[in-house]
């Protein structure tokens, strides 16, 4: 077996937005990863700029011309979801593995041709949905595989925070139906990780977010084929932090301020005293997001929900997550997992390891030099955007919808 550190793949961007700042910003642990960076395509020319003169790379406005760079062994597709599946297949194409930012494509005829045309090319495709990754996320999948509480009965997940109060431009906002395709990967995911995989149904409602006009949030009740369920509810209306059940850590394991969810909706009532110019200031706020911002103040990060890389301390927190078993039950902590059992509670302290998308990358690149399947693969990633357009048809439709391309771990 290849070690993990024995080769160097060379690793290219297509599109270096805030997903792409945020792996140089955040997280330390990419320096310390296989990868050379090599090559990055954006049509941002002050961030290509920024690019060369930091990694000494190749840039280019151009998809094609990157995917065709024979220096990248790996692309990082991070350009905006309608454009996924154009982008993996033609990676697919010049023979270069992919990882795909969430949501992995706009429907699921465009998911099976990103799949089919991996597979035709022989190279891997991973679906990118970061909060699977996290740490506690897995220490509670390993004590269900364990049996040691039993059967898996139910699992329960919530997050409420300010998404759609940040600055998204409208149509971004509206194009992903508010949080369902952009979040809800990452909680469906979640859960997903903790069952097993293989769901059946859905049934589910949205709320409306009469700010934004659009799908606020939603509540869904999903069954497995294990006769396990899990309720997901996401409500992202800046109104309850979520953040107040955990000791107020952020997503990403900083400290999130009482204060957070107030200061992005005011940010937001502020613009729209302007209607004419709202779209414009958005997008400029939305740009100083983006790696190679001309400006980016701390003020600027605060809307996104960022935290600098001094002040993440515990792990990443994506909402509650209790788990129910015959005889127990499981959360997260701060830094690790409370298990309340039989003979009571009993904290479990869970190790910091690489997190997010550092933690994607690394895994990517143990399956390519151990020539192995990719967990997260684009079937995976499939499945799970499954689940979230159910939630939208369950919700329009006022039925339950069974699922048809649900893959295990």
């Amino acid at each position: 077996m290849t070690d993990v550190a024995s080769r160097e793949l060379g690793l290219g961007f297509l599109g270096i937005g805030q997903a792409v700042a945020r792996i140089f910003q955040q997280y330390p642990d990419m320096s310390t990863l296989p990868y050379r960076v090599v090559a990055a395509a954006d049509t941002r020319s002050h961030s290509l700029a920024r690019f060369a003169t930091e990694f000494s790379g190749q840039t280019y406005t151009n998809a094609e011309q990157l995917c065709a760079d024979p220096s990248v062994d790996v692309v990082y597709i991070a350009t905006p979801p309608e454009l996924h599946r154009e982008h993996a297949l033609m990676a697919a194409r010049h023979g270069k593995h992919m990882i795909v930012e969430k949501p992995l494509a706009m429907s699921i005829d465009d998911c099976t041709a990103m799949v089919e045309a991996a597979q035709a090319a022989g190279v891997q495709l991973m679906a990118g949905h970061t909060h699977s990754f996290d740490a506690p996320v897995r220490a509670m999948a390993e004590l269900v595989a364990s049996g040691e509480l039993g059967e898996l009965l139910m699992v329960n997940t919530w997050n409420f925070n300010d998404f759609n109060r940040r600055p998204w431009p409208t149509s971004e906002l509206r194009s992903t139906s508010g949080p369902v395709l952009n979040q809800g990967p990452h909680q469906v995911d979640i859960v997903r990780q903790i069952v097993g995989g293989v769901a059946r149904t859905v049934r589910a409602s949205t709320i409306w977010d009469d700010v934004r006009e659009c799908v606020g949030g939603y509540t869904c009740h999903l069954g497995f084929e294990s006769g396990a369920s899990a309720t997901l509810v996401y409500d992202a209306r800046a109104f309850f932090d979520v953040a107040e059940l955990h000791s107020w850590v952020a997503e990403d394991g900083g400290r999130r301020s009482p204060q957070a969810n107030q200061r992005v909706a005011n940010n937001f009532a502020a613009l729209s005293q302007n209607p004419d110019q709202l779209e414009v200031a958005l997008e400029a706020q939305k740009e100083q997001g983006r790696y190679g911002a001309a400006t980016t103040t701390e003020e600027s990060q605060e809307l996104w929900g960022y935290s600098a890389p001094g002040e993440i301390i515990h792990h990443p927190y994506f909402g509650l997550t209790v788990v129910s078993c015959e005889r127990g039950a499981i959360r997260q902590s701060p830094d690790g997992l409370v298990v309340y059992g039989q003979n009571g509670l009993q904290e479990i302290p869970v190790a910091r390891t690489m997190r997010g998308r550092a933690a994607e990358l690394a895994e990517l690149h143990r399956a390519i030099t151990e020539d192995r399947p990719v967990q997260h693969d684009g079937r995976w990633g499939r499945a799970t955007l499954e689940v979230c357009f159910a939630i939208l048809q369950s919700a329009y439709e006022d039925r339950e919808v069974v699922l048809s391309h649900q893959v295990s771990l």
